[in-house]
């Protein structure tokens, strides 16, 4: 059946196949291929290309697993702690057996454009710490790696101490008990992994060419980044992702995408609950354009294609502006020099017009009219702009720490910020520095962004209804049941692929989920997240993350649950609910709101025989009265 292809203002395609039961499955695919032309979407080249090699491991992978369990084999890895002892014992500096420092490490093909050297942090500064002053989101530097994905979650993680240390052990220094080890923790599909390094980096002309600290001698930064991509395989595995995935790397949590481009009407309400709550949240921004390259930076000052993390979400009062600018001095700060040049320009065409009408010339100098014509001319837009008197604005970080900043309004220089009160500025700790981090309006940021996402250890349990307003008070205790499943579409044997292809659906493994803590006139939450394991860490091989999604289905009543259901039964009978799109990302979540009974939810790929593991996480809301 000839398939429908729609294009998109995003660098995403499409594409829209007649549905069995009368919906439709859509899958998004990159559009564009080698030199710019585009992919095939029949064609799935990419995958073809892969049979032979990383579907073939997977499997076999998958199926030495399982034998792995079934003889009661298990590899036992000596921990932190023994190794770090045995290196004091042996007076001697730890060395990874498993992340030489060698540029394989660093590049999957081991070739790199420079000669890097490997250095301890005391053979490249004199005093090495492990933390200079705590750590904070200003610490973080990028390198040479295209890994801001990573940095903004990190970033967001400082602002929440506890999560930080659970990812950053305190139990390390280069003082107390030092041997060269390090560690650090991170969530990996349903578990939290210890991954123990040395304290060998990379350095080129003596300086870290990867993630950094501002301050020389700080090193949990570079440490840090390297454990990630011990983790991963090696640092070019980190090279280019989406932040969802450090955010849940860093927490265990699970991440809702927002698209901006239809947002929720209460979105606002959203966002500032989840940051009161402690979210981490990411947000980017998707070119309209195909030809438009990553991280180009926009007139505005954003960057396409990059990672920022949004720090703080508030509101200030302004319904009581006042001008407050009277000198030149006042306004100098907080103007653009191009904006004061502007100014200046202006008053010299003045006095010259003058001058040649024979009128007396006012020296241009005297500029104190402006700020006391711009004051209230600014109060005045507030006003207009936020007539409730109430201006909502966000607090974003960019990875890269320097000037490349928000340039419209409630940006560092902008004058709207002479008309809030000093309490307020005293509240948000306001700093005007090249760091990186700027405040914008909700509005702007609506705008200019294409998605926000926000990653909680759980779902949020809102208290919102529909419209935003209160919901009725609750008399139960409210959480989540969580269960988790891991599987594997395996070639010839689980791999159906979706809807689409009736023949084999019935093939991919299926999860039976009971809705039964529900009111008799109310629904249950459930949140369906649905991730692809293992890819990152076989990039080196080719491996690439292909479009899933899930497909839900009621139980009718005469069927017995837990019974596989076959074609027939997907042959007849509608799906009950579904994920909006097949994405080729790591992880696809989607919230449901399900009445009482049984469900069969079913994990595909979108074309048929493309293989791999997968995690489903299926989080139940919960009343305890």
């Amino acid at each position: 059946m000839a398939a429908e292809v729609v294009e998109q203002p995003f660098i995403w395609r499409k594409e829209t196949r007649d549905h069995p039961d009368h919906k439709h499955c859509r899958c998004y695919k990159d559009v564009t291929g080698d030199h710019g032309r585009p992919k095939l979407l029949d064609g799935v080249e990419p995958v073809t290309l892969q049979k032979s090699t990383y579907y073939s491991r997977v499997s076999s992978e998958y199926n030495q697993q399982k034998r792995v369990v079934r003889e009661g084999r298990r590899i036992v890895k000596k921990g932190f702690r023994i190794l770090r002892q045995e290196c004091l014992a042996a007076n001697r500096l730890y060395q990874d057996p498993e992340f030489p420092p060698n540029n394989y490490s660093i590049n999957f093909s081991g070739v790199t454009r420079r000669t890097y050297v490997w250095k301890r942090p005391h053979e490249i500064v004199q005093d090495p710490c492990f933390f200079v002053d705590g750590a904070t989101r200003f610490d973080i530097q990028q390198g040479e790696l295209g890994d801001c994905w990573l940095l903004a979650a990190v970033a967001n993680l400082t602002l929440h101490p506890q999560r930080f240390h659970s990812v950053v052990p305190r139990d390390q220094s280069f003082k107390h008990l030092y041997a060269g080890i390090f560690h650090f923790r991170f969530w990996q599909y349903g578990t939290w992994q210890d991954i123990v390094i040395d304290d060998m980096l990379p350095t080129y002309n003596g300086r870290l060419i990867f993630m950094h600290s501002k301050t020389k001698n700080e090193f949990w930064c570079a440490l840090l980044e390297k454990a990630y991509a011990k983790m991963y395989g090696g640092y070019e595995a980190l090279r280019g992702g989406n932040i969802n995935e450090s955010m849940v790397d860093m927490t265990g949590g699970v991440v809702e995408m927002i698209d901006l481009r239809a947002p929720p009407p209460n979105l606002f309400n959203i966002l500032q609950k989840a940051s009161l709550r402690g979210s981490l949240i990411g947000c980017a921004i998707e070119p309209d354009h195909p030809g438009i390259r990553s991280e180009s930076v926009l007139e505005n000052g954003l960057i396409v294609r990059h990672a920022y993390s949004v720090t703080r979400v508030t509101t200030v009062d302004i319904a009581n502006a006042r001008p407050r600018l009277q000198t030149q001095k006042d306004i100098t700060p907080l103007i653009k020099p191009h904006l004061q040049g502007a100014f200046d320009d202006i008053i010299d065409s003045i006095s010259r017009v003058a001058s040649n009408l024979g009128l007396t010339e006012r020296p241009p100098s005297s500029m104190s009219h402006i700020p006391r014509t711009l004051a209230p001319l600014t109060n005045w837009n507030l006003n207009m702009a936020f007539p409730e008197g109430k201006a909502e604005l966000l607090r974003l970080h960019n990875p890269w720490g320097n000037e490349a900043e928000w340039q419209g309004a409630w940006s560092d220089s902008s004058p709207e910020w002479a008309s809030i009160a000093p309490e307020d500025r005293t509240r948000l700790r306001l700093t005007f520095d090249d760091d990186g981090e700027f405040w914008m309006s909700f509005q702007d940021f609506r705008n200019n962004f294409s998605t926000v996402e926000i990653c909680d250890v759980t779902p949020e349990l809102g208290n919102d209804d529909d419209n935003g307003s209160p919901a009725k008070e609750v008399e139960c205790e409210r959480h989540w049941d969580v269960v988790m499943y891991e599987g594997a579409w395996v070639s010839q044997h689980s791999a159906g692929g979706c809807r689409n292809f009736i023949d084999t659906f019935a093939s991919n493994p299926q999860y039976v989920v009971e809705v039964t803590n529900t009111d008799d006139d109310n629904e249950c939450i459930v949140v369906v997240s649905l991730m692809q394991k293992n890819i990152r860490q076989l990039k080196r091989y080719g491996a690439d993350y292909v479009p899933i999604g899930f497909t839900i289905y009621k139980l009718p009543q005469d069927r017995q649950p837990g019974v596989k259901l076959d074609v027939d039964f997907f042959r007849y009978n509608a799906s009950f609910a579904k994920c909006p799109y097949f994405l080729n990302t790591r992880e696809v979540t989607t919230r449901f709101q399900f009445p009482r009974g049984i469900y069969v939810v079913i994990p595909s790929t979108f074309e048929p025989e493309m293989t791999g593991e997968f995690l489903i996480r299926i989080f139940k809301e919960a009343r305890r009265c």
